[in-house]
């Protein structure tokens, strides 16, 4: 044969491969977390960045998809729409007495479950952020000088800084506490609270000369030290697009294990959407071994995941049947304390429901 013919059979058979490969959609690149951003009647939705079935669920802060303005990022929440904990916000520029509790204008959103990234306005300041399991990471991009970070308690607790690239956090709410811990890879050079008695709103003023910096942070519903347990185990480097990739693996597993076949790009938009809400909870809240409850306010040992935040309304009628189809539960701790199976708690509610 034509050695010029085999040379352009083989690259017909390269252009062929290549555009099919990206013509490929990975099934979480239909997720669009905006999906149920504006509630009419109830709370919206939010575009939550996290793992599934895990404690860390971070979104920005503001009334709805189409509020123009994010006030912080919560480090995560006490549960499904529930209070929020510890907030944060970064910016540029000189700081003021309106920056402890300003909200700012943004463009340039891009969500998905496993990042997410925004441009503030005013101050060109690109905030990005993903998830592992207890632990988050946060990475800025400033685009002026002076650059802060502003950390404050949503209830009540306090702020503390432990030493130039430390932080620490304690908040009280619904009769319990949760706790952050937090390194920067940059000196805090300067900080100052609203009320140096409470120290629930603190800004701090970074190393100039770090124009990219990174905030990494674990959290607990046991303790500080466990907090920072948490985010050395999960996120022991700072290397963002490492725990970025992870995070991605980890939704493409979850999310393939139902594949669809047919039906229009909007209908997988929508399918594929709703799935990654079905994973937003119940969530594990067991920490190396050991896990708070709220049931009874004491520490258990186990070396079974701990699940809560389940609510029982309505969701026993659909979504906790597909879990007991989708995630691996065995035979797990559910609260209220209960040694039990899913498909127990599912005919109980069964039961007491008819």
């Amino acid at each position: 044969m034509n050695i010029n013919l085999l040379k352009s059979i083989f690259l017909l058979l390269f252009i062929h491969t290549f555009l099919f490969a990206q013509d490929q959609k990975t099934v979480t690149s239909y997720v669009d977390p905006t999906i149920g951003g504006v509630g009419l009647i109830l709370v919206p939705t939010r575009p939550t960045v996290h793992f599934p079935n895990s404690m860390v669920r971070v979104f920005p802060a503001r009334k709805d998809q189409l509020d123009d303005q994010i006030g912080f990022f919560p480090l995560t929440i006490s549960s499904h729409r529930h209070e929020w904990l510890f907030g944060l916000m970064a910016f540029s520029g000189k700081a003021d007495t309106s920056h402890w509790k300003k909200r700012f204008a943004y463009d340039k959103e891009k969500i998905t479950p496993y990042h997410y990234s925004v441009e503030l306005e005013e101050t060109s300041d690109k905030i990005e952020f993903t998830p592992s399991a207890k632990s988050g990471y946060f990475r800025f991009h400033f685009g002026s000088e002076a650059h802060h970070l502003r950390l404050q308690i949503l209830n009540k607790g306090q702020v503390n800084i432990d030493g130039k690239r430390n932080i620490s956090g304690v908040e009280e709410f619904m009769g319990m506490k949760a706790y952050f811990y937090g390194e920067l890879n940059t000196d805090i050079v300067d900080s100052r609270y609203s009320n140096n008695a409470e120290k629930k709103v603190m800004i701090a003023e970074l190393d100039p000369k770090s124009r990219t910096v990174g905030f990494r942070y674990g959290v607990s519903f046991i303790s500080i030290d466990q907090a920072k347990m948490n985010l050395q185990k999960e996120i022991p480097d700072w290397d963002f697009e490492t725990v970025k990739g992870k995070a991605e693996q980890i939704w493409e597993k979850a999310l393939s294990k139902i594949i669809v076949e047919g039906g229009t790009e909007a209908q997988k938009r929508v399918f594929y959407t709703a799935l990654y809400r079905a994973y937003e909870r119940m969530i594990d809240i067991n920490e190396g071994g050991k896990y708070y409850s709220g049931f009874d306010h004491k520490i258990h040992e186990s070396k079974e995941p701990f699940f809560v935040d389940n609510w029982l309304w309505d969701t026993y009628l659909a979504l906790e049947p597909l879990q007991t189809i989708l995630v691996e539960w065995s035979s797990r701790t559910i609260s209220p304390g209960k040694q039990c199976s899913l498909k127990g708690v599912l005919f109980q509610s069964f039961v007491r429901f008819f």
